[in-house]
């Protein structure tokens, strides 16, 4: 059996050089070794996740902690009986 140590093509997926030794043997015994790159991207995704995760936890702490704050203030009605007129339109400082 061939174990591949090492496969390059070229862009037009003709294989340039390969490297490889015969084993006999269980299979088991024989491996598959990952080394950083491999992995690089599933390390990286899961680290993002994990980011987004606990951004998420924060925002909705913080929105929980907020909302009861947001929630007290009273909201103004106007009187429906009174006529509204450009004084109470413009004057800031009438309530």
């Amino acid at each position: 059996m061939k174990i591949y140590t090492k496969i390059i093509y070229d862009k037009n997926d003709l294989l340039i050089k390969e490297e490889y030794f015969e084993y006999n043997g269980p299979l088991a015994s024989a491996g598959i070794h990952y080394d950083f790159k491999s992995t690089k991207s599933a390390k990286l995704m899961e680290k993002q996740a994990k980011r987004e995760k606990k951004l998420a936890e924060r925002k909705a702490k913080r929105l929980a902690k907020e909302g009861s704050k947001l929630d007290d203030p009273k909201v103004k009605t106007l009187d429906t009986s009174k006529p509204i007129t450009l004084d109470f339109l413009t004057n800031p400082d009438k309530e």
